[in-house]
């Protein structure tokens, strides 16, 4: 575990916003973490306060590191995001050039990714990102629109169709732009649960070493 000197320093250096609930998981040993289960994710997702999700110590502590790293290197996880992840071209005039004004209309203009920094969850769950180059309106309040959560619901359902939605393997979210830890491309989470490996694979193209979170040494 982290001397807790060195977590408070973390704290107060974050690279981006902790919720309360990221500060207490870095307090904690990995020992003393309580994965997130799907009844638990299912609950907040009800709730709306999504600041209630947290990953491990371990894999939080490393974020931050990493965070640092990238932004030293890339400028900003955003840019790192586009060139090393996604292969997108930068924004033009602050937006990233899409083919289909449409979310979700064009297959070049999202992409699936395994989440390289996923909450801390029970070991069935698989923690996939939606990214997109096409926005997402939202009310003022930062709630997504009616019409928004439909255009969703929609590319779920298609997209992950292999899992029905009946057997409660299937749930989806967005953060408000105020917990949201890249908030320059539009992204959604998808978390499913139970589902095969070579499901995921085949959809992400990423196999589970190839997320950051699997083979990153703070330096």
């Amino acid at each position: 575990m982290v001397e807790t000197a060195d977590v408070n320093e973390l704290i107060k250096s974050s690279p981006f916003e902790l919720s309360e609930s990221d500060k207490e998981s870095l307090l904690m040993s990995e020992d003393d973490f309580t994965p997130h289960t799907w009844n638990d994710i299912k609950q907040v997702i009800a709730k709306g306060d999504l600041s209630v999700l947290k990953r491990g110590p371990s894999d939080l502590r490393n974020y931050i590191l990493w965070t640092w790293n990238i932004r030293a290197n890339y400028g900003s996880v955003m840019h790192y995001v586009l060139s090393e992840r996604l292969h997108w071209d930068p924004p033009v005039n602050g937006r990233l050039p899409y083919i289909d004004p449409v979310p979700f209309s064009n297959t070049a203009d999202y992409r699936i990714l395994r989440n390289d920094w996923p909450y801390g969850t029970t070991s069935e769950i698989t923690h996939l990102v939606v990214w997109l180059k096409t926005p997402l309106p939202v009310k003022d309040d930062g709630d997504l629109t009616p019409e928004s959560k439909q255009l969703i619901e929609s590319f779920v359902r298609k997209m992950f169709a292999v899992v029905d939605e009946r057997s409660d393997r299937l749930l989806w979210f967005k953060n408000r732009e105020h917990w949201q830890s890249v908030r320059a491309i539009e992204h959604i989470h998808v978390l499913l649960r139970g589902v095969d490996d070579a499901l995921i694979t085949g959809l992400t193209g990423q196999a589970p070493e190839d997320m950051i979170c699997r083979t990153y040494i703070p330096r």
